[in-house]
C-alpha cells in the first residue's frame, strides 16, 4: 500500500512540474549559438508587441520587388494592369472589404522565358466602400485616357461610366506615387459593363 501511495505522490509531483513549465526535455544551447527559432518566435509574439496598423502594413510593401504575381497573405488580388509604361497598378481586397492598391515600376522587361520584374512604388489602403459604391482603378478625368485615376464610384447599371464619386486618387505616371484629388470630373468604368 505504501508503494501505491508513493507512486501517486510522484505522479502528482511530476504533473505539477509539467504544468508549471519546469519540466524540460531540452538541452541548453552552447555559448555563442543563436537561440532556437522557438525562442525567437516567443519574443516576436510577446504581449508587448503591438500589431501593425493597416497604414504601416501598406508602407512596408513599398520597395518590395517581385516577378509575376505579387501574392499577399490575407488579401485577394482583384487584378490590375498597365497605367502607362513603366507604371502598373494592382488592386487587392481583404475579407472585411478593406481595399489595398499598389503601384509598381517595371524594373526589368520580360525576356525570353522569364517574366518581368517590378518594384512597388506606392501603396494606398482605404476602408470598405460605402454601400452602393465600388472601388475602381479604371477611371479617367476629362480627355485623359490613361486610366491613371482611381475612385470610389457609383452609378446606374445601364451606364458605361459612373460619375458619382465620393473619393478619388491620381497615380503619377512618372513616379507611381498615389495622391488624393478632388473627385469632380473623374469618371470610372461600370464594373459590370
Amino acid at each position: 500500500m505504501n508503494v501505491r501511495l508513493i507512486g501517486s505522490f510522484v505522479a502528482a509531483f511530476a504533473l505539477v512540474l509539467l504544468v508549471a513549465g519546469n519540466l524540460r526535455a531540452e538541452t541548453e544551447a552552447p555559448a555563442g549559438e543563436e537561440p532556437a527559432a522557438e525562442s525567437q518566435a516567443e519574443t516576436e509574439n510577446s504581449e508587448d508587441a503591438e500589431p501593425m496598423s493597416d497604414e504601416d502594413f501598406a508602407k512596408s510593401l513599398v520597395g518590395k520587388t517581385y516577378s509575376g504575381s505579387f501574392d499577399i497573405d490575407g488579401w485577394t488580388s482583384l487584378g490590375g494592369g498597365l497605367v502607362l509604361p513603366p507604371i502598373y497598378v494592382e488592386q487587392y481586397t481583404r475579407d472585411d472589404g478593406t481595399v489595398l492598391v499598389l503601384t509598381a515600376n517595371e524594373t526589368e522587361a520580360a525576356g525570353r522565358g522569364s517574366g518581368a520584374s517590378f518594384q512597388v512604388t506606392d501603396a494606398l489602403i482605404t476602408s470598405k466602400p460605402r454601400k452602393g459604391y465600388t472601388f475602381s482603378t479604371a477611371c479617367m478625368k476629362g480627355e485623359d485616357y490613361t486610366l491613371r485615376f482611381m475612385g470610389e464610384a457609383s452609378g446606374k447599371d445601364s451606364a458605361e461610366w459612373w460619375t458619382n464619386l465620393r473619393k478619388a486618387w491620381e497615380i503619377d505616371v512618372e513616379t507611381g506615387k498615389i495622391s488624393s484629388i478632388k473627385a469632380r470630373g473623374v469618371k470610372c468604368t461600370n464594373p459590370d459593363w
